[in-house]
């Protein structure tokens, strides 16, 4: 029996669904909702199971997230194939080479990993991550007006008065008069204003398509998305996975358009089995991140605020400092210290959501490596293939940890400041 490297994990995690009474992956981010694994089987059991077409028009919908959907699958497939041959020659490699150049499965690992990060951007498009961008240049958009009113506040203090200017302060671009500054600063105020009306519409449209893609938020889960440094990878993730469960459709509508033939199944057969090796990528990488980066950094900020609130009494207690800015420095590390406190643990429920499906995943790892070798290329892959696209859809029932802790507006200001630090630092 050939063997696979353990980055295959998760590879056919769907195969070893097929007959099971649930699926091992159904709940991602912590849903047990038994609904979608009935509502899924009804896609394909029965007499009167819709064709492969009827579903995949059913599932792409109108021309343009057709259009969008072949794009995906022509820019994203390249890459697979590439790793599905990585994949295939793993098992024929050494563990090590001691000749330069020469391939080994180390080196063969650190390729298909490279890979995966290269799938993983192709299939991060969509609508919902278009509506992401939107929402973030808003924000900024409000930011700058922000920066600009202060800055033409501070112009306003030594501005004079229109009628008390000179000619040549008169047509001086730089030498703006008080009336002229008042002009701008309501004009960045009109900025915000509509900013601010078009930031809730992009919210409310961001979570409608969210719903599409099978993420059910409330209002407050999206503010979680946005405003958490691991929210742009949940919704990354949420949007490859619904990508995966597309191109799977088109995959298993090319293994029967083949009529199955024995080599062309075994390659789309090969290629889908990489897709749940970037799922597997993906869980891995969003956990190893936030324990390995983003708390790590939590807990650099909650022991330098430590270590100022430490010298700050020192100060009040031996030196005689200014009490009363002390004591404000004081209560604003202690802001700083609960913050990132409710942060980690925060981060940490995040994490454990995903690495509970990810632990479940690797339990099946045997099963799925001996069907990948053994299964029987013929009437039956377009069926699994079938069972795997299922199992996708019930795969996205997100729920995300919500910011309760969060609603002081003191404490969410500065967890809003700490997501910007750790984001600029990645």
């Amino acid at each position: 029996m050939r063997r696979f490297h353990p980055c295959l994990t998760l590879a056919a995690i769907v195969i070893c669904c097929c007959g099971c009474e649930k699926n091992p992956l159904s709940g991602m981010f912590g849903s047990d909702d038994p609904a979608g694994d009935d509502g899924a089987t009804e896609l394909v059991e029965g007499a009167d199971a819709p064709s492969t077409i009827a579903v995949v028009s059913e599932t792409i919908g109108d021309a343009q997230l057709r259009k969008r959907l072949g794009d995906l699958f022509e820019r994203v497939l390249p890459t697979l194939e590439e790793t599905r041959e990585l994949v295939d020659r793993h098992a024929d490699l050494p563990d090590s080479s001691v000749i330069p150049f020469k391939l080994d499965k180390q080196s063969n690992s650190a390729q298909i990993n490279e890979l995966l990060d290269q799938a993983i951007v192709a299939l991060s498009v969509s609508e919902v991550s278009d509506y992401r961008q939107r929402i973030r240049e808003a924000n900024e958009a409000i930011a700058q007006a922000r920066t600009n009113i202060a800055d033409y506040r501070r112009q306003r203090v030594s501005a004079s008065w229109a009628k008390d200017q000179s000619q040549l302060d008169k047509v001086n671009p730089f030498e703006l008069s008080k009336e002229a500054i008042d002009e701008s600063i309501d004009a960045e105020e009109e900025e915000i204003e509509r900013q601010t009306k078009t930031l809730a519409e992009l919210k409310e449209t961001f979570a409608e398509e969210l719903s599409k893609i099978g993420v059910e938020v409330d209002q407050e889960g999206v503010e979680s998305l946005l405003s958490s440094v691991s929210g742009d990878d949940i919704v990354t993730m949420a949007v490859v996975f619904d990508n995966i469960k597309h191109v799977t459709v088109q995959l298993q509508e090319l293994t029967e358009n083949s009529g199955e033939a024995l080599d062309v199944s075994k390659r789309y057969y090969g290629i889908y089995v990489v897709m749940i090796h970037v799922m597997d990528r993906i869980q891995k990488t969003f956990v190893r991140d936030v324990n390995e980066k983003h708390i790590p950094k939590l807990n650099e900020f909650a022991a330098q605020a430590k270590q100022n609130i430490k010298q700050a009494r020192t100060l009040i207690e031996v030196s005689g400092g200014d009490r009363e800015v002390l004591e404000a420095n004081i209560a604003s590390n202690e802001l700083t210290r609960e913050t990132a406190n409710l942060y980690i643990e925060y981060l940490k429920r995040n994490a454990a959501l995903i690495e509970k499906e990810n632990k479940l995943a690797q339990k099946k790892l045997a099963t799925a490596m001996n069907t990948y070798d053994t299964v029987k290329l013929s009437s039956d892959v377009a069926a699994l293939m079938n069972t795997g696209r299922r199992d996708f859809e019930t795969l996205m029932r997100l729920k995300v940890p919500s910011l309760r802790e969060f609603n002081n507006a003191a404490i969410r200001k500065e967890f809003e400041r700490m997501t910007s630090e750790l984001r600029a630092g990645r």
